[in-house]
Formats: C-alpha cells, structure tokens, sequence
C-alpha cells in the first residue's frame, strides 16, 4: 500500500486501496514491441494519458483472463464517471513463441477492443520486463509444443502521462478498489 507517512507523498493520495506508488516515478527504458496489428509500440507511445500495463499470455488458464476481465469492468466503470479520463490499458505476452500478432489480437479484443496488445522477442521483451522487475519464466517442453504454462509476475503496472512508472497494483486485483484508486489519481492536482 502506499506509505501515507512518506515526506514525499502528496496528501491527496492517502487513501489508495490497490496501489502502492513509488516516492519519485521512474522512468521507462526505451523498448520497442509489436503490437497486435503489426505496428510497432515503443516508450514514447506510453505517455499523454493513465496507462494500466498487464504482463502475461493468451494461453494463461486464470490470472490473465480474470485480471483483463477486471480491467474491463474498471475500464467500462470509469468510462462511465469520467468520460475524460481516457485511461489506457496495455497488455504485453510473454509468450511470443505461441502469442503471434493475429492470435493476440482477437484475444485482446474479446476483454475490449480499445485494449492495446503487443509482445517481442525475448530480448525485446526483457529491456522492457528486466527493469520493471516483472519475471517470468516458460515451463520446459520440446520445440512446437503448444501445451506448457508460463509462470508470470501478476501486479499491474502504473505509468503516469508523462510515461513514467507511478507504481504498481499487486493482486488481489479488485475492480472497486482499483477504480476508486483511479480516480484518486486522476483527481490529484500533482501527477506522482
């Protein structure tokens, strides 16, 4: 949670529920991705509005759907309070092998088609992941195989419109407290 203690924390964000920001925002390290629809996303891509950031894959049995699931309910509820918040949700695969551009695209559209979804190689994906602290890790299985889980980091990624990293949101991941964490933000007059 986050420290209401701390001399850097403004006033205002006293009473968030699901987040913990950091005492200064930290900054993105220059990546570049895939998106769904070919394009490419990079740092720059991420700043001029609220970004929620989802790591995990299409194949993923029950954190990842539940989570999207929960983020479009926020999505959809905030939309609804605050048509002008315009926040943006992200959600990187870690699982590029099995993950190809067309495949995540309707996996993401199915949670909400205004969700942005991309994924890279691993090399790409880990000058992303590695400074966000975000692990996973692929069970073993022979080369073409499509059944094997991937264990992934489970907290949602906060980033500020100045596409800096405000914090994270660790799980349990609840659709009240995270919207009413939200709108806190959004009402700040200063931007962690």
């Amino acid at each position: 949670m986050f420290n209401a203690g701390s001399a850097n924390a403004a006033p205002q964000l006293r009473h968030l529920q699901a987040s913990m920001l950091y005492p200064q925002p930290r900054p993105l390290p220059d990546f570049v991705l895939q998106r769904s629809d070919g394009s490419s996303l990079t740092q720059a891509d991420w700043r001029g509005h609220w970004r929620l950031v989802f790591f995990g894959f299409t194949h993923c049995p029950e954190i990842c759907p539940t989570t999207l699931s929960t983020l479009k309910a926020v999505n959809s509820k905030l939309s609804e309070l605050r048509p002008e918040s315009q926040l943006k949700v992200s959600f990187i695969s870690v699982d590029p092998e099995r993950d190809l551009p067309e495949a995540l695209g309707k996996y993401i559209a199915f949670f909400d088609p205004q969700f942005e979804a991309a994924t890279g190689t691993d090399a790409a994906l880990q000058r992303l992941t590695r400074p966000l602290q975000v692990v996973y890790v692929k069970e073993a299985h022979e080369p073409g195989a499509v059944d094997y889980n991937v264990d992934h980091s489970t907290s949602i990624w906060i980033i500020n419109p100045q596409g800096r990293v405000a914090g994270l949101m660790r799980p349990p991941h609840l659709a009240p407290a995270i919207l009413a964490d939200l709108i806190e933000l959004l009402d700040s007059p200063t931007e962690p």
